[in-house]
């Protein structure tokens, strides 16, 4: 979800010099340990983006997604390094990144790093295959004391810490914009009411620190139901990632203690009311 940004981008709007660090995939955790491990590092930085991918806002605080986690590399002893400087898969790839270098070739820029838009099918169809038939459900999916107390545990331990511990940083986190079909999906798998309780907590508990930001794009419609936007249900394209920088630098869409709620209660009705069938036609 911020593999498409473009640093230039961002620099142009904040007035910096950024550095892009997206983790396909990641767990909660793992991008937090990298946000604090950059953090430790450099007395300043102004501005973190972030994502805060919804579908796995319950998972563990201590959740990995990555196999063979390295956290060796997020500790303070430099001795264990060694695990990764002298990793049999780490070298020759280092190797073969100076030789592409020395031969004269033009490494990626830092907007075209980790960008995959530009190698992805776009539009109606490309959505509509990549999402799976679902059945009827009759049953209200209602999120468990677990699932509350992982919400709570997973946004505090892994997004709240971090604002508190640096407020001369300010965080500006995202609710990803996903498509139509993402919703169609909520609704018809009677998971809507869940998912945005879980939304609506987590974002309670954002707001307790003055140094966040947090956006929330549901109520574009037209952005969703434009499926020449997306490659598949979640994922949008570059241009999608523009308008974000845009839209968090005008404060536009932005979720405040004051409007949160109406927010989501808005949202709810919505797609609860939204006329779905063109996408099944």
């Amino acid at each position: 979800m911020t593999q498409n940004f473009k640093p230039s981008e961002f620099d142009s709007l904040w007035g910096t010099e950024s550095v892009k660090l997206a983790y396909s995939g990641a767990s909660y955790r793992e991008v937090n340990d990298n946000v604090c491990r950059a953090l430790g590092y450099n007395d300043h930085i102004r501005y973190v983006v972030r994502s805060l991918d919804s579908n796995v806002l319950n998972q563990p605080a201590n959740q990995n997604t990555y196999e063979g986690y390295p956290d060796y590399l997020f500790d303070s002893n430099p001795f264990n390094d060694v695990q990764y400087l002298l990793n049999k898969e780490v070298v020759p790839k280092t190797l073969a990144v100076l030789n592409y270098t020395r031969a004269g070739n033009r490494t990626p820029s830092r907007d075209e790093y980790g960008s995959w838009s530009r190698y992805k099918v776009f539009g109606k169809e490309a959505v509509l295959q990549s999402c799976p038939e679902l059945g009827h459900f009759e049953e209200e999916l209602v999120l468990s004391e677990e699932d509350y107390r992982n919400i709570q545990d997973n946004v505090r331990t892994n997004v709240l810490q971090t604002a508190l511990d640096n407020p001369q940083v300010t965080f500006y986190l995202f609710f990803p914009p996903y498509s139509i079909c993402y919703w169609d999906a909520l609704v018809r798998t009677k998971q809507l009411n869940a998912q945005l309780s879980a939304e609506e907590m987590a974002v309670e508990i954002l707001l307790e620190a003055e140094n966040i930001h947090i956006f929330a794009f549901g109520e574009n419609v037209e952005l969703a139901a434009d499926l020449d936007n997306y490659t598949d249900s979640l994922h949008y394209g570059e241009w999608v990632n523009s308008d974000i920088l845009r839209w968090m630098r005008n404060g536009e869409y932005e979720l405040t203690v004051e409007n949160y709620k109406s927010y989501y209660s808005q949202i709810r009705n919505l797609y609860l009311g939204y006329d779905y069938s063109w996408l099944h036609e």
